[in-house]
């Protein structure tokens, strides 16, 4: 099937002169890996290709997002075709929504289970580790050159999708595929370094407040901080540099489900993370939001503490004893 739908997409590619490259709102590694790739793949082929991600870069993916090239706005340009990549559902992606409906052709490749498929073509695959591991078969399968510039990136969105492949998403292909990666020119040491070991001084605090706030409930089964607007401000960092910390929560022995409230100016975004056998993806679904059953997220209309209220009462049975 997979090769099928590659040669589809090829013939979209070579009768397509715009085509639209758009990742989800509050980019990650996987989705900046991913996307800016993708635009790196094709440009050699002399498209007219244009970038959407909503939201700001974190200063640790920097380094691998050409920021000059993504649109800061959307002004109801029409394309020929729009590739959707780590994007569960339309909404998303967030102030380039409308790219769907201007664009002939849509091209879904995603790895999350929760991603109905809004496409044309739709490639979804839940058991992959990442979205760029996914991108990686199918430009495998274009029997196109995957330059040492392509390769820095998909490595870039596997590394932090499975984190530094430890999570249960990692499998033996997904290693098979960063050892390819690595013999076309990826320096391991070099991008954990930009990734991992190069944060300012102003995150690590913002990032340490974060943390030193959390509060434990049912047993220490659930724990839950908040990133506030105040914190941002007294620290002057962005939301989407302070990352992790839902993930170091989880790290803690007693945890079974993590969460992190984030404050914006009109809505509380909630990020999940679980061991075990919980699946937040389900929590999130009810608050049409999406992810996988280890992590998941979704964001309401309201502030922290009713969004912390709705939280607690959404685990109580769950994680009561």
């Amino acid at each position: 099937m997979l090769k099928n739908d590659v040669k589809e997409i090829l013939k979209l590619i070579n009768t397509s002169d715009k085509i639209c490259i758009a990742g989800h709102t509050a980019p990650d590694g996987d989705c900046i890996g991913s996307v800016m790739a993708l635009y790196k793949f094709l440009k050699p082929l002399k498209k007219n290709l244009r970038v959407m991600i909503d939201g700001t870069i974190p200063f640790n993916y920097k380094p691998f997002a050409d920021e000059s090239i993504i649109a800061q706005a959307y002004d109801n340009e029409k394309f020929d075709l729009l590739f959707v990549l780590d994007t569960s559902d339309t909404k998303r992606l967030g102030k380039f929504e409308d790219v769907l409906k201007n664009s002939n052709k849509r091209v879904v490749i995603d790895h999350h289970k929760t991603n109905t498929g809004f496409g044309d073509i739709n490639i979804i695959d839940p058991e992959m580790s990442s979205t760029g591991e996914l991108l990686y078969d199918i430009m495998k399968l274009t029997g196109m050159e995957i330059t040492k510039e392509v390769a820095v990136l998909l490595y870039v969105a596997i590394l932090t999708d499975t984190g530094k492949f430890s999570y249960r998403n990692t499998s033996s292909r997904t290693h098979i595929k960063a050892a390819e990666l690595i013999d076309l020119g990826v320096n391991v040491s070099e991008i954990d370094n930009l990734v991992y070991n190069s944060k300012p001084a102003n995150v690590v605090k913002a990032f340490l407040e974060s943390v030193s706030n959390v509060e434990f409930y049912y047993d220490k089964k659930l724990g839950i901080t908040a990133i506030t607007k105040d914190i941002l401000l007294r620290n002057n960092v962005d939301m989407a540099d302070v990352d992790g910390v839902v993930e170091y929560i989880r790290e803690i022995r007693e945890i079974e489900v993590s969460c992190v409230l984030k404050e914006y100016d009109d809505c509380t975004k909630v990020s999940l993370r679980s061991k075990n056998d919980i699946d937040v993806s389900a929590i999130s679904l009810k608050y049409q939001g999406g992810g996988h059953a280890k992590a998941a997220g979704f964001e309401l209309k309201d502030n922290i503490e009713n969004t912390k209220k709705i939280i607690l009462e959404e685990f109580k049975d769950l994680l009561k004893s």
